[in-house]
Order: structure tokens, then sequence, then C-alpha cells
């Protein structure tokens, strides 16, 4: 589905052209009908020649309301500029040229309106002097066609231009994140909440889930319609009004956009490419400015990042800081107009949409944009890398502002040539799915030489300890848990680290004691072999003793003391004559109970409760009623 976008000075006769074209009446408020005058965004539907049907976005033309002209104007496929031959050029014309051209939209043609009120002589000289003015901007050598509304003369002519124009295909992203931004919220009886936007980026389908942002309202596509059919699915580039449920008009406005959940985060600040109109007067780092994209609109400071003014016609680094959330992605375009005196200054292309305050005059931070402006796939996926990594690909490709596709193939060739690699394995060869983690090649060799830091300092400090706890070393890496697991996989892979239970050591660590340690180790075992089945209590012998509780936790690592019960310890070789003599009075006796337990080892019930509880623990036994069997 194509979009067709009018711009032109207020009463040169859109609407009324618009109405002779399709037969609908873009004006839909009782206002506008009363003044004869656009307001807000208007909508019709025009079937060409050839059977194919395209969108109308009617704009305003008085400069009052030109933030509605640009909350209609984004996402169009082409521009009819519309002139009246009885005025020509007039202020809103330039400044709607200028918003075109910011915005990138060069293939329209222009409606000479109101043919029947000018002599063919007049005629010529205002044709003439439509040339001249297109001539430098964004839609020169587009045809001019002469018509009026009234007399229909010319609007077959104007009718197959469009058809011309509209054969050039234009291509439309598909990320697989659709993005749709709300110029209208409405309610329709019976079906309740109704958004209505040109969706500008993946698809829309019947049922699926929805997010609108700013805001993080869920909620689900109830029905889809464009040009009053019902669809199914929506293509980008399709002008569509968005059945919702769950969500009522007052919690939604113009300048939000529904997108698919998660996929899009509010922002505050952007860093951007600005180009200032040469209509324009320069402007002054901090100057407040009126920041248009989609079908947002907010008040911001502008921050120039290269220069402290900024001349008309010429570029520059900026710093975008919004006064409100605004929802919106790399690659955006956008423009800035002056709150007062009212007009459009410039505009441009958004690259990094959650930007950091810069300080100004980095030649770092400056070469970071021109690489996200200007770089290939490869240089935009490092560079979004090294901001934030080890990063999954999906969120990658999020920031990046590129389809997933290319992301994903852009990794491959970067494992290719080694820059980056996968968490997901030991090599490059693994497959890239939006769930694969990849981190950049001297990224990872940073991260794995913190963690042989990490490892080794607790290590020195604690060298009877078994090893760092996971969830210490997770704490410490900053990594959620979904990201650790991969980490410590690959970790392993490489031979820096290993899993020890609940633990991360170094591979090359082991627990080693000193003379004075062993002394003390053979003095403990001596002693849980003489008290045999009633040991004294852990505290107790650590303090008698002076043993450190970090050696008895090493030989319980080691297997050679077994912890049954807190503070309860036993020497290995003494538990399992305890358990071997279980084993065969249940083979021999047949079920037993603790009682019975308890007078075959001579314990109290304290040792008899413990030992069985660790027997029914490690599947030796098992409890039936009052009693223990053989598992």
């Amino acid at each position: 589905m194509r979009v067709i976008g009018t711009a032109g000075h207020v009463d040169h006769g859109k609407s009324t052209l618009i109405r002779a074209l399709t037969g609908i009446d873009p004006d839909r408020l009782q206002e506008e009908k009363e003044r004869g005058m656009t307001i807000d965004l208007g909508f019709a539907w025009l079937q060409l020649p050839n059977g194919q049907e395209v969108s109308i976005v009617d704009v305003p033309g008085h400069e009052r309301f030109i933030h509605n002209m640009l909350a209609g104007v984004g996402g169009i496929d082409i521009a009819l500029l519309v002139i009246a031959a009885d005025e020509g050029v007039m202020p809103q014309t330039r400044e709607h040229v200028a918003i075109l051209d910011l915005l990138g939209i060069s293939n329209g043609v222009v409606a000479l309106t109101k043919r029947d009120l000018v002599d063919d002589e007049w005629l010529d000289l205002v044709q003439a002097d439509v040339e001249e003015f297109l001539s430098s901007t964004c839609l020169g050598g587009a045809s001019i066609i002469p018509c009026s509304s009234t007399t229909r003369l010319g609007l077959d002519a104007l009718t197959a231009e469009i058809q011309r124009l509209l054969e050039k295909e234009r291509s439309r992203p598909n990320s697989g994140r659709p993005r749709l931004p709300v110029d209208r919220v409405f309610t329709v009886a019976g079906f309740g909440t109704v958004v209505t936007g040109t969706l500008i980026d993946g698809e829309l389908h019947l049922g699926m889930e929805v997010e609108l942002q700013p805001g993080g309202l869920r909620s689900r596509v109830r029905g889809l319609q464009s040009h009053r059919k019902k669809l199914e699915m929506i293509p980008a580039g399709t002008r569509t009004a968005v059945n919702l449920s769950g969500v009522a008009v007052e919690d939604l406005r113009r300048g939000q956009v529904l997108a698919a959940p998660g996929s899009l985060r509010p922002t505050r600040a952007v860093d951007a490419r600005l180009r200032l109109i040469r209509d324009a007067h320069a402007i002054k780092h901090n100057t407040e400015v009126s920041f248009h994209t989609g079908a947002a609109e907010t008040l911001a400071k502008l921050s120039l990042l290269d220069r402290d003014e900024l001349q008309p016609g010429d570029e520059a680094w900026v710093q975008v800081r919004l006064q409100d959330d605004v929802a919106l992605a790399r690659g955006d375009l956008f423009v800035l107009r002056l709150p007062s005196p009212s007009m459009t200054i410039g505009g441009g292309t958004i690259v990094e949409a959650h930007a950091r305050r810069h300080r100004r005059r980095q030649a770092n931070v400056l070469q970071q944009l021109e690489v996200l402006a200007q770089g290939s796939p490869e240089e935009i996926v490092l560079e979004r890398l090294r901001a934030h990594e080890p990063s999954d690909v999906d969120a990658l490709a999020a920031r990046s502002g590129m389809p997933a596709t290319e992301v994903r193939a852009a990794i491959t060739r970067l494992l290719e040539a080694h820059e980056v690699l996968l968490l997901d394995a030991s090599n490059g060869s693994a497959r890239v799915d939006g769930r694969s983690f990849v981190a950049t090649t001297s990224g990872w060799q940073q991260l794995s030489g913190l963690v042989n830091d990490a490892l080794g300092a607790f290590h020195r400090r604690y060298p009877l300890r078994r090893g760092l706890s996971k969830e210490e070393l997770r704490t410490r890496l900053g990594a959620e848990p979904r990201l650790f697991v991969r980490e410590l996989e690959r970790l392993k892979a490489d031979g820096v680290a290993t899993e020890d239970g609940p633990y991360v050591r170094l591979v090359s660590h082991t627990v080693n004691f000193s003379d004075v340690e062993e002394r003390q180790v053979a003095g403990l075992l001596d002693v849980l072999r003489e008290a045999g089945v009633s040991p004294p209590d852990r505290a107790d012998l650590e303090a008698e003793l002076r043993i450190s509780s970090e050696l008895v936790d090493a030989l319980i690592a080691q297997g050679r003391v077994v912890e049954v019960a807190a503070g309860l310890v036993y020497d290995r070789e003494t538990l399992d004559g305890i358990v071997t003599r279980i084993r065969a009075d249940i083979a021999a006796n047949g079920p037993r109970t603790v009682a019975q337990i308890r007078d075959l080892l001579d314990a109290s019930r304290k040792y008899t409760l413990a030992l069985v509880s660790y027997t029914d623990e490690h599947k030796i036994t098992r409890r039936v009623g009052d009693e223990r069997v053989l598992y």
C-alpha cells in the first residue's frame, strides 16, 4: 500500500482537490467545515486507473498548525504539493517544501490548482516562478500540472502522473519489529478504542500483542482496517486503523508508537546529524527548539557538539535533550522548529536513540557518531557492541536500528574475521540467532582477564576455600542470569575457570595444606575416629583444637570429612562404617524403627536422627511410616 501526502499554503485548495480526486471529504472536524480551513490531519484514498488503491494524508496549511502537518507527513511515498495558480509560492509553501526536503521526500508532483481563475499569461508566469523555486529543493524537476477542482480540468493528467510516480518501488524496512506512529485516537461504537497511522516498519497481524510507548501499555490487535476493508495482516508502508483491546481512549494520545512488546524504549536524549535550512537564522548552543519525529512533538534543548553556533545551510553533530519521553529508533528523521517566533529551522537523522550526555568537542565522540551515520553494517555492529557487551543479537539489532537479518549477516562476517565471538560455543562456527550472545574479541579478552584476576585474588586471600560463589561472580560482572550462564560456559570452554558445585574457581587452583595445617587435620581426624558415632559439636572441635572453620570446610570439600547435619561432622571412614552397619541390620532383620537403629548404634536419639536423615537423603534408606527400609 502506498501513501500520498499533501503539502502547501493555507487556502490553496488541498482538501478541495482531494474531494475532487476521491469523492471523500478529508475535513473531519465540524470546525474545519465551518471555517473552510483544515486544522488537523485528514484522510482519504484514491483508486488509480491501473486499479491500485493509494492512501492520501491531507495536512493543514496554516502556519499555526504546522505541528499537525508534521504529524502526518512522515511515512509518505510521494508528495502532492498544492500551489494556487492565482497566488503562487507563499510562506507555508516554502516551509512545507523545506520540511519535505528535511524528511528526504524527493518523489512528488505539483498541482497548480485554481487554473480556472487565471488567464494563460498569468499561468505561464506562476509556472515559471514555481519551477525556479523548486529547482534548488528536493522537488526540483517535478512535473507541474495546472488543474481545477471545480471544472476538473487537468485532474486526469494529475492522476496519471501520480500513478507514474508510484510505479517506482520504494523499499520499506521489515526488521520484524513493527512500528506505527499514532496520529489519531478515537472510539468506534461497538468496537472500542482505535488508533491510526502509517506502519513504517514490520507487519501487524490480527491477534498479535502490542505495546504503546511511551507509557508501556500492553494491548492486543482486535481488528485491522485499511480503506474500510478488514484485513488480517498489514505490511509496512500502509495507512491503517488498529482496533485495540483493553485500553481506553483517555490513556492514549497522538505521538505514541504502537510496537512489538519490548522492542522500543522511550528516550529523553538523542544524538543526531542536524542540517539547518538556508532560510533559517544561525542558532547557538543550548537553543530551545520544538522537536518533531513521527507523530510526536516535544520541546527540547539543542546541544551543539562540535561548535558554538550553526550557520544556515550548514550541518553539525548535535545532542537533542527532550522535555518529554519520545519513542523512536536509530535512523528516524526529525524536524526542528523554533517555538517563538514559530518557524522551521532544520532537521536530520537520529544516529543514537538513547544518548548519554557528552562533553562537547570530544574527538572520540564525534568519530563514533560518524561511524553510526556512515559506517558499514559491520562497523555499526562493532560500535553498538562495544558500547554494551556482551549482548544478545536481538538487543544488538534493536540498538543498531538495522533489520535483524542484516545484523546477523554482519555478525557472521565478523566471526569469520575473528573480530567477534559467540559465547554459545568455543569457536566462531556456531549458528547465529536472535538469542545468541556475542562479544568483541578484545572485549571478551578483557572480561576473561577480569575474571582471572578476581578469582586469583580470591584464591590468594582464601586459599582453603573451594572458590568464589557463582552469584557473587555474577554480581561482580554485572550480568543478568541468562547472560552469566553463557559467560560461564565460555570461560570453562576457554580453560579459564571451572565450576565446583555452587562455586567458581580457576582451573589451576587446588587446596594445599601447610605443615601446620596437616598436623591440625591429623589431630581432628584422630578425635573423630575415637569419638565414633557420637562426635563433639563442630564448633567445640574447632575451638578445642584451634582449627579454622575454613580448614574444616576444605576437608569437607575433599570428602575426608562429612557434615551429616548442621554442626555435626564425621570422618569419612567412621561414617562409612556406620552406614554399613545400618544397611546390614535392615537387610538381615527387615524394616527398622529409629529406636531400633539407636539401639544398634548405641547412640543418643540426636545422633540417630541425623544419621538416618543422611541415609534417607543419599537414597540408602527410605522412610515408610515410622520405619526405614533399604532404598
